[in-house]
């Protein structure tokens, strides 16, 4: 996630993002792609999460044409629901801890190469 780690909204349970939570070589390589992400990013471990909404384009109903507003974030229960078109899930994650994205990289690599020596 491309987030300022020692931001204390980090560290409280809820947290809102629109970046889902992704495997670790996934992980590696948005790092290595993204140029936002390669000068700031915190990775998390996320042990539980849920949708919680989603942004996109707004339409209002009874308007004489279809006017898209950019919606900031419209979560399944408003009533607006029906009337966006998503481009982005928000997800809320709710149990997760800061990890050393390097760290749980080499973990990775070394779990995989055990799995894959001959027994």
């Amino acid at each position: 996630m491309g987030e300022d780690p020692d931001g204390p909204e980090l560290w409280e349970p809820g947290y809102v993002t629109t970046h889902p939570p992704v495997c670790v070589p996934c992980a590696v390589t948005s790092v290595g792609a993204c140029p936002h992400l390669r000068e700031v990013y915190v990775a998390l471990r996320v042990r539980a999460f849920a949708p919680a909404g989603v942004h996109g384009a707004l339409y209002r109903p009874g308007e004489a044409f279809p006017v898209a507003y950019d919606a900031d974030g419209v979560t399944f229960e408003d009533w607006r629901i029906g009337w966006v078109l998503a481009s982005q899930l928000i997800m809320e994650f709710q149990e997760f801890t800061v990890v050393d994205l390097e760290a749980e990289h080499a973990a990775y690599l070394k779990r995989a190469e055990a799995r894959a020596a001959p027994s």
